[in-house]
C-alpha cells in the first residue's frame, strides 16, 4: 500500500529517512573486507585503506557560510584514507528531487562570493523577474502575461512572458545557466554556501539502504562537471510546460518554489539520476 503524505509531511519524511539512510550506509563500512575493497576500487584507490568514516546524520554540524553566518554542509559522509586523501560524499537516496533550495537574494550574493564573480546586471534582472523578486513583476504579468493566473499566484514571470517583455533578458538568463554549469554543479552538489572547501563534497553516491530503489552508483563531481560542460549548450533550455515555468539543466532542472507559501519564493534546483547516469554511458561509448 502506498502511503499518502501532504507536502509538509513529505519533506519531514524525506529529511528523517535521509538521515536514517546515511547511518545505514555508514554501517556498510563495518565490513573491512569485500565492501571496503570494492568501494576503494570504485574510487580508483585500490591500494589504499580506509582509516575512518564520519557521518552527519541528525546531529549534522553547522559550518561557516560565505555570507558570514552559518549553513549546512553538503557532505553527508566523510571517508578518510591512509594516503591522506578524503572523500566527502553527498548521499542521494532518491533518484530525483530537490538538491538545493535557496532564497533569490542569497543565491545571487552567495554565488558571487563563492566564486568571486559578479553576475551581470541584466542576468540579475532576469533572475528577479523569473523568480518573482522584481517590484514590477505583476505589472508585467497584467500587460503581457502568457500564464496570468499562475504568474499572479506565484508573483513571477514564466519564460514566454519574459520573452514577450524583453527578448534579451530571456536569452541572457538561459545563456548564463549554460555558461556557468560547472559552477552551478559545485554550488548545488558540492559547496552550497559553505566557505571551507574541506566541507565541500567531491563524490555523489546514489544508494538507498531503505529498499526504496536498487540503485548503487558513485559519481566524481569533477567528472560530472566536464561532462555537463560538454552538453550544456543543447541540454539547457526552458521547459515546455506552463509556458516555460522551469529551466531544464544537464543535471536536472531549476524552478520557482515556496515551501512556506510566501512571496517571493525561492530558487529550487532538482537532481536527476537518469541525467547523471548518462555521463557514464557517454564515457563507455
Amino acid at each position: 500500500m502506498t502511503i499518502q503524505r501532504n507536502r509538509a509531511e513529505g519533506w519531514k519524511y524525506a529529511k528523517l529517512s535521509g538521515h536514517e539512510n546515511e547511518n545505514l550506509v555508514k554501517e556498510l563500512f563495518s565490513d573491512k573486507g569485500t565492501f571496503q575493497a570494492k568501494f576503494l576500487e570504485r574510487l580508483g584507490k585500490s591500494n589504499c585503506k580506509i582509516l575512518k568514516v564520519e557521518v552527519g546524520g541528525l546531529n549534522e554540524k553547522n559550518v561557516v557560510s560565505v555570507l558570514g553566518n552559518t549553513t549546512k554542509s553538503k557532505t553527508d559522509l566523510k571517508v578518510f584514507l591512509n594516503d591522506g586523501a578524503a572523500f566527502n560524499i553527498s548521499i542521494k537516496k532518491s533518484l530525483g528531487g530537490q538538491v538545493y533550495l535557496i532564497p533569490i537574494h542569497n543565491f545571487i550574493l552567495g554565488y558571487e562570493k563563492q566564486f568571486d564573480e559578479v553576475i551581470p546586471e541584466d542576468v540579475k534582472r532576469a533572475i528577479e523577474l523569473y523568480w518573482g523578486k522584481a517590484n514590477d513583476t505583476l505589472n508585467i504579468v497584467n500587460k503581457l502575461g502568457t500564464n496570468k493566473a499562475y504568474e499572479t499566484r506565484k508573483n513571477r514571470l514564466v519564460a514566454d512572458t519574459l520573452k514577450a517583455y524583453d527578448k534579451h533578458l530571456y536569452e541572457c538568463l538561459l545563456d548564463w545557466f549554460k555558461n556557468n554549469i560547472s559552477n552551478l554543479v559545485t554550488f548545488c552538489f558540492a559547496s552550497g554556501l559553505a566557505k571551507d572547501k574541506t566541507e565541500w563534497s567531491n563524490v555523489i553516491w546514489y544508494d538507498n539502504e531503505l529498499g526504496e530503489n536498487s540503485v548503487d552508483d558513485l559519481f566524481l563531481i569533477s567528472d560530472l562537471q566536464k561532462y555537463f560542460e560538454s552538453i550544456a549548450e543543447t541540454e539547457t533550455y526552458y521547459g515546455n510546460r506552463g509556458h516555460g515555468s522551469t529551466i531544464q539543466l544537464p543535471f536536472g532542472f531549476v524552478q520557482w518554489h515556496s515551501p512556506k507559501k510566501i512571496i517571493p519564493g525561492c530558487i529550487q534546483f532538482h537532481h536527476s539520476y537518469e541525467k547523471l547516469a548518462k555521463s557514464k554511458k557517454k564515457k563507455n561509448d
